[in-house]
């Protein structure tokens, strides 16, 4: 145990939530270093191997956008975490160098070590996230700032400035490509299957980045977590906030063991317990920053299905006996409106044969012209494809919503995920 670390980590956003026990752990893993000022602690394109936690002193976040060109994307004091996305994302390479400004002390920690206490203490996850997504609001301010005023000199001097408009553009580009290829790797396997259970999801982006999340993960052995939802705007902010909330849904279905038995926390207080999260650590009470949420248990052995939902303007479709109809008519707030709101939990019973459609709002509002996807159009579209083919897919319905657009680009982010059960289960009841 290193004592000197432990009054450093105590104070560390990094480390809140966790008790004084787990915090000496993390005291163990760390190994003090030094840089002098001017040297590379990470370099960009490095092979990430090491998170590092400042101590003393400050450092700079550059990233090369080409041969020539080194931007500075933020400056760094102690009590500052630097390396830790690389590991997070599980990248190949950093994205960015980070540089000594002055003498510096740092606390280290190898890549193993970083992944084993992001695994071992789930709180941590949400705070990573949460810093990030601080860090990126601030910068994205500081971004739109520095806009308006190459705006008003743009419209000065439109021949001279012509050139670097373009060459921004570029940059803006780059950084695009680089945040969609984050967003899509956090996206779910497109096809699983269970016994009777057969999922499929599909993302079909537009040409922002937007905040749509879709998903199912295994939360035992009868028992699967489904959730869906949509971040307020578009942009890298909205993608971060989109990481975040994922991340967040998955340590927050937790297993209690009770009587040799798991008791999954019910979707209702998930619900809850997110939407205080996201006031406190990302909202903080601005009501144009909120998040539109469904997350629902499905019990694949019963076909029993508990869930709430959050804002959700888009309910899932459930087809049964060939006919398609909404879960729900109304939704509860949005999280990140109502502090110390509880949600409640509402339960369904499934049959062999029908089918659970989730689409995000990018789908119902598809618009070509002056007509609308809809929400009928989509019922009447599931309800064809069932009785045309005894099944329905994302490919189907997919290939409605591009029939529709008649080869334009979609306008918004379309995320679909379905759930077919098999007519031939025979459920435990």
């Amino acid at each position: 145990m290193k004592p000197d670390f432990l009054h450093l980590l105590e104070q560390n956003d990094l480390m809140r939530g966790l008790s004084d026990d787990q915090i000496r752990q993390v005291a163990d893993l760390l190994c003090p270093e030094s840089f002098p000022a001017g040297e590379a602690i990470i370099r960009q394109d490095d092979t990430p191997d090491r998170v590092y936690l400042l101590a003393e002193g400050r450092v700079q976040v550059r990233r090369a956008l080409a041969a020539s060109e080194e931007n500075t994307l933020a400056e760094l004091g102690p009590g500052s975490f630097f390396g830790e996305m690389a590991v997070f994302t599980g990248a190949a390479k950093h994205t960015a160098s980070v540089v000594a400004l002055t003498p510096v002390s740092a606390l280290s920690i190898t890549e193993k070590d970083f992944s084993k206490l992001i695994h071992d203490f789930p709180e941590t996850t949400r705070n990573i996230l949460s810093n990030i997504i601080l860090q990126l609001q601030g910068l994205n301010d500081k971004w739109l700032g520095t806009l308006r005023v190459e705006k008003q000199v743009l419209e000065w001097k439109v021949r001279e400035r012509t050139q670097e408009l373009e060459k921004m553009n570029q940059r803006v580009r780059r950084e695009l490509v680089l945040a969609q290829n984050i967003q899509r790797n956090l996206l779910p396997e497109k096809r699983k299957s269970y016994p009777g259970v057969s999922i499929a999801t599909d993302y079909v982006p537009c040409d922002e980045l937007g905040g749509d999340i879709t998903g199912v993960f295994q939360v035992d052995e009868s028992r699967l977590a489904v959730y869906g939802g949509d971040v307020c705007g578009h942009g890298i902010y909205a993608a971060m906030v989109m990481s975040y909330v994922k991340k967040l849904i998955e340590t927050s279905v937790k297993r209690i063991l009770l009587n040799r038995q798991y008791i999954v926390k019910p979707p209702g207080a998930v619900l809850t317990s997110i939407n205080q999260s996201f006031i406190m650590e990302i909202s903080q009470g601005d009501p144009e920053i909120y998040l539109t949420l469904f997350l629902g248990v499905l019990d694949i052995r019963r076909l029993t299905f508990d869930y709430s939902s959050a804002g959700i303007h888009v309910p899932p479709i459930i087809l049964s006996g060939g006919i398609a109809a909404e879960l729900f008519e109304q939704s509860d707030f949005p999280i990140g409106h109502v502090a110390s709101h509880e949600y409640a939990t509402f339960h369904r019973t499934f049959a062999p044969g029908d089918v659970f459609v989730f689409v995000s709002d990018g789908v119902i509002e598809a618009q070509r012209g002056h007509a609308t996807f809809g929400m009928q159009r989509l019922r009447t579209d599931i309800e064809r494809a069932h009785k045309d083919t005894g099944s329905v897919d994302v490919d189907s319905v997919v290939s409605s919503v591009r029939a529709f657009l008649g080869g334009e680009p979609p306008q918004d982010d379309m995320c679909v995920l379905t759930i077919a059960f098999d007519p031939a289960f025979e459920p435990t009841r």
